[in-house]
């Protein structure tokens, strides 16, 4: 049965005050009670991810948005501190070897050489022995995102287990940059009615129709020629529209643009021919930077579809409403919410938390519980103590120690607080 997830009550809050309407309006709209409503939004009750979805429906938003878009990984790139044996690294965590890179010099991100593979780059120094500062960097492009897909696949393996083993098990790993690009899929020709235009995104955030959350600043490019004797003629002259959301020196920057365009320019091919053959009417990309790109990541590798923490952060950050209902608040857009719809929003915190054995947890969810349940049924069958013995084979580290000692003071501070709570009733 899968977990009740609980939607901190912020979101419905502000999901209520981009309406326009009281908690009066807004809990008769969506047919609760007006006390439930202020319990929710002051999370003096916990609102689940289900109830959350279905005061959203009620509201006009769909509940799945499956199918629509093709989401990837479309930049990458990762700090490690303390790489002593690289080749071992590239094997270990590249799987492929070093021998495979070609040597350059480099002036880029204050290194000093590089090693290529194609467009996988690892960034190191030369003279690493000599100064003692054996960082690497390593970083994909668009394509070299693709040129690891390849590897992991001959493998049998998928980015969450790539980011995984090395999530887990480096523990001087640092995210400094995340691209995930989200592709909307072409319906076919009869049916581009129902794709959403950026053209219309522009008019809306003229409009009001579009509010925001964090995001400060946005920016559009792109036009075409004019007087064109036909509509077709008009289109095929189009530059194409791109969207520009937030700044580029922040940890979170959005770009959309149409892509279709893009692809016939570049194949130099008509409109028509570059969506049949490959597909793509407009993408979707979220840039994420230093510790927003080292939390995305955390997000995934602990088991958050890549597609929903798009999706998720896109939902938080802006919301695209339409023609108002008869109490007078916008309604969300059809045809964005059957792109984004379904997804509760997402915030990547990024202040430094107290220790959560939650996150050990999800590890030996996530990377041994499956092999523990082997060992487990083995032991069954050849009447075995395997299992204990691997428990009893583990040592608490100093840093582990103290970490339980933190653990029994907020369990006894808690107990604590529980005692005045029925000492003042």
């Amino acid at each position: 049965m899968a977990k009740k997830r609980l939607i901190d009550g912020s979101h419905l809050k502000r999901l209520r005050k981009t309406t326009g309407l009281t908690q009066k309006q807004f809990s008769e709209m969506v047919d609760i009670n007006v006390r439930s409503l202020r319990a929710y939004e002051n999370n003096q009750r916990g609102l689940t991810s289900s109830c959350f979805r279905e005061i959203k429906e009620k509201l006009g938003y769909l509940v799945d948005s499956q199918n629509t878009l093709r989401v990837m990984i479309d930049y990458l790139r990762i700090t490690f501190k303390d790489v002593r044996d690289l080749a071992y690294f590239c094997e270990t965590y590249l799987l492929c070897e070093l021998k495979e890179f070609i040597s350059e010099d480099t002036k880029l991100m204050a290194y000093n050489h590089l090693w290529r593979r194609g467009d996988i780059w690892i960034f190191d120094y030369i003279d690493k022995n000599l100064t003692d500062n054996y960082q690497i960097t390593v970083q994909l492009s668009g394509q070299g995102c693709r040129q690891m897909e390849l590897i992991l696949e001959n493998r049998g393996l998928t980015w969450h287990d790539l980011l995984s083993k090395m999530y887990f098990e480096r523990k001087d790993m640092k995210v400094t940059r995340l691209d995930i690009a989200m592709d909307e899929m072409y319906r076919g020709h009869d049916k581009e009615d129902e794709h959403f235009l950026l053209s219309d995104m522009i008019a809306k955030v003229y409009h009001n129709e579009v509010v925001f959350d964090k995001l400060k600043t946005w920016n559009h490019v792109g036009g075409g020629g004019l007087n064109f004797k036909n509509d077709h003629e008009k289109e095929e002259a189009s530059q194409g529209i791109s969207l520009y959301f937030g700044s580029r020196q922040s940890n979170l920057y959005f770009n959309f643009y149409e892509k279709r365009y893009e692809l016939a320019k570049k194949e130099n091919i008509s409109l028509v021919e570059a969506l049949e053959i490959f597909g793509i009417w407009n993408r979707y990309e979220l840039r994420f930077a230093q510790e927003k790109a080292n939390k995305a990541i955390e997000e995934y590798v602990c088991g958050i579809d890549l597609a929903e923490i798009a999706k998720g952060i896109i939902n938080k950050e802006m919301q695209v409403y339409d023609e108002k209902n008869s109490y007078g608040a916008f309604l969300p857009d059809k045809k964005w919410q059957l792109l984004f719809g379904g997804v509760d929003p997402i915030t990547l915190s990024v202040q430094p938390e107290p220790y959560n054995i939650g996150r050990t947890i999800k590890w030996l969810l996530h990377q041994v519980a499956d092999s523990l349940a082997l060992v487990d049924e083995a032991d069954k069958v050849m009447n075995t103590q395997y299992l204990q013995m691997i428990i009893d084979s583990g040592e608490l580290s100093d840093k582990a120690k103290k970490t339980l000692d933190t653990l029994r003071l907020n369990a006894f501070t808690k107990s604590e607080e529980e005692l005045l709570k029925l000492e003042v009733c």
